[in-house]
Protein backbone atom coordinates (compact mmCIF):
# COMPACT_ATOMS: atom_id res chain seq x y z
CA UNK A 1 0.00 0.00 0.00
CA UNK A 2 1.41 3.47 -0.81
CA UNK A 3 1.22 6.58 0.67
CA UNK A 4 0.90 10.34 -0.49
CA UNK A 5 4.69 10.67 0.74
CA UNK A 6 5.80 7.62 -1.30
CA UNK A 7 4.07 9.41 -4.16
CA UNK A 8 5.96 12.78 -3.83
CA UNK A 9 9.14 10.69 -2.86
CA UNK A 10 8.62 8.87 -6.71
CA UNK A 11 8.52 12.65 -8.35
CA UNK A 12 10.82 13.60 -6.20
CA UNK A 13 13.04 10.84 -7.95
CA UNK A 14 11.73 11.06 -11.37
CA UNK A 15 12.44 14.52 -11.70
CA UNK A 16 15.84 14.23 -10.61
CA UNK A 17 16.42 11.64 -12.75
CA UNK A 18 15.29 13.86 -15.81
CA UNK A 19 17.47 16.42 -14.90
CA UNK A 20 20.29 14.43 -14.50
CA UNK A 21 19.39 12.73 -17.90
CA UNK A 22 18.91 16.32 -19.58
CA UNK A 23 21.78 18.06 -18.06
CA UNK A 24 20.59 19.75 -14.78
CA UNK A 25 17.92 22.53 -14.57
CA UNK A 26 20.25 25.58 -16.22
CA UNK A 27 20.28 23.28 -19.41
CA UNK A 28 18.21 25.47 -22.09
CA UNK A 29 16.74 22.95 -24.10
CA UNK A 30 14.63 21.37 -20.91
CA UNK A 31 11.95 24.01 -22.08
CA UNK A 32 12.20 22.26 -25.52
CA UNK A 33 12.21 18.65 -23.70
CA UNK A 34 8.90 19.16 -21.53
CA UNK A 35 7.06 20.88 -24.16
CA UNK A 36 7.39 18.21 -26.67
CA UNK A 37 6.67 15.77 -23.55
CA UNK A 38 3.46 17.55 -23.14
CA UNK A 39 2.40 17.60 -26.21
CA UNK A 40 3.26 14.00 -27.69
CA UNK A 41 3.79 12.16 -24.04
CA UNK A 42 1.32 8.77 -23.76
CA UNK A 43 0.65 10.41 -20.36
CA UNK A 44 -0.67 13.63 -21.58
CA UNK A 45 -3.65 12.94 -23.51
CA UNK A 46 -4.18 13.70 -26.97
CA UNK A 47 -1.23 13.29 -28.95
CA UNK A 48 -0.13 17.21 -30.68
CA UNK A 49 -2.47 19.30 -28.17
CA UNK A 50 -1.29 20.31 -24.86
CA UNK A 51 -3.88 18.71 -22.46
CA UNK A 52 -5.06 21.78 -20.01
CA UNK A 53 -6.09 21.37 -16.69
CA UNK A 54 -9.96 22.04 -18.08
CA UNK A 55 -9.59 18.61 -19.60
CA UNK A 56 -8.21 16.70 -16.91
CA UNK A 57 -11.49 17.82 -14.66
CA UNK A 58 -14.01 17.70 -18.44
CA UNK A 59 -12.61 14.31 -18.35
CA UNK A 60 -13.57 12.94 -14.44
CA UNK A 61 -16.15 14.14 -13.81
CA UNK A 62 -17.18 13.00 -17.86
CA UNK A 63 -16.27 9.04 -16.82
CA UNK A 64 -18.18 9.49 -14.05
CA UNK A 65 -21.98 8.59 -14.17
CA UNK A 66 -23.23 10.54 -10.93
CA UNK A 67 -21.81 13.71 -12.56
CA UNK A 68 -21.92 13.19 -16.35
CA UNK A 69 -25.44 14.94 -16.88
CA UNK A 70 -23.96 18.05 -14.74
CA UNK A 71 -21.18 17.97 -17.17
CA UNK A 72 -23.10 17.93 -20.15
CA UNK A 73 -25.94 20.23 -19.12
CA UNK A 74 -23.42 22.95 -18.28
CA UNK A 75 -21.24 22.39 -21.20
CA UNK A 76 -24.27 22.81 -23.58
CA UNK A 77 -25.39 25.97 -21.47
CA UNK A 78 -21.75 27.39 -21.63
CA UNK A 79 -22.18 26.62 -25.80
CA UNK A 80 -25.30 28.20 -26.04
CA UNK A 81 -24.45 31.34 -23.98
CA UNK A 82 -21.14 31.91 -25.69
CA UNK A 83 -23.37 31.69 -29.44
CA UNK A 84 -25.97 34.15 -27.85
CA UNK A 85 -22.77 36.62 -26.94
CA UNK A 86 -21.23 36.31 -30.43
CA UNK A 87 -24.69 37.15 -31.80
CA UNK A 88 -25.14 40.23 -29.48
CA UNK A 89 -22.13 41.48 -30.88
CA UNK A 90 -22.84 40.78 -34.60
CA UNK A 91 -25.80 42.67 -34.34
CA UNK A 92 -24.23 45.67 -32.02
CA UNK A 93 -21.47 45.71 -34.70
CA UNK A 94 -24.25 45.44 -37.93
CA UNK A 95 -26.19 47.90 -35.72
CA UNK A 96 -22.94 50.71 -36.02
CA UNK A 97 -22.23 49.88 -39.27
CA UNK A 98 -25.67 51.00 -40.83
CA UNK A 99 -25.51 54.16 -37.99
CA UNK A 100 -21.87 55.38 -39.89
CA UNK A 101 -23.12 54.81 -43.12
CA UNK A 102 -26.79 56.04 -42.05
CA UNK A 103 -24.79 59.45 -40.94
CA UNK A 104 -22.22 59.57 -44.18
CA UNK A 105 -25.09 59.28 -46.32
CA UNK A 106 -26.50 62.31 -44.74
CA UNK A 107 -23.67 64.64 -45.32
Amino acid sequence: MRHDGDDSLLMTRRIEAFYRQSGGPGNPLIDRLLEEHLLYGKDHGVRGRKEEIKDAFIEVFLNDHSTRPIVLALMKFGHQLRKEWQAYLNALANSRQIQETTQSGQR
